[in-house]
């Protein structure tokens, strides 16, 4: 289903949930999470850690080292039922893309935090 075939009242309601996404930032030491001005693009990255083990029995959880997973694309609507048999409509990550608009390419997993902020000053639009 397409954004203009919904009913008015969802238009609106998406139209007014997407821009107070606009401009919103999340920046902990586990994930990066910026959305355009507009609000109709996101980029996500989350770290991701891994563990070690050898062969003697020895392990650390977090004792792997860590990379960031990297997301860009285009801020979407889902269809969701609620409890009661009913249809409502939620804003949510939708297509990714591995190119952004002004032609730099997304990578998908990065090593440091400060990779993934020099691929988001690259992007430009957050």
């Amino acid at each position: 289903m397409k954004f203009s075939e919904l009913p008015i009242e969802w238009r609106e309601k998406l139209n007014k949930e997407r821009a107070e996404l606009a401009g919103r930032n999340v920046d902990t030491p586990y994930l990066i999470k910026r959305y355009s001005a507009d609000g109709t693009r996101y980029f996500c990255a989350q770290r991701v850690c891994r563990s070690w083990s050898d062969d003697k029995g020895n392990s650390m959880p977090f004792g792997g080292g860590s990379y960031w997973v990297v997301s860009y694309g285009k801020v979407m609507f889902r269809s969701c039922k609620d409890p009661f048999g009913g249809v409502y409509y939620e804003l949510c990550d939708g297509k990714r893309f591995g190119v952004s608009n002004n032609g730099t390419e997304i990578p998908a997993r990065v090593g440091t935090k400060q990779e993934v902020l020099k691929v988001l000053e690259k992007i430009g639009i957050f």
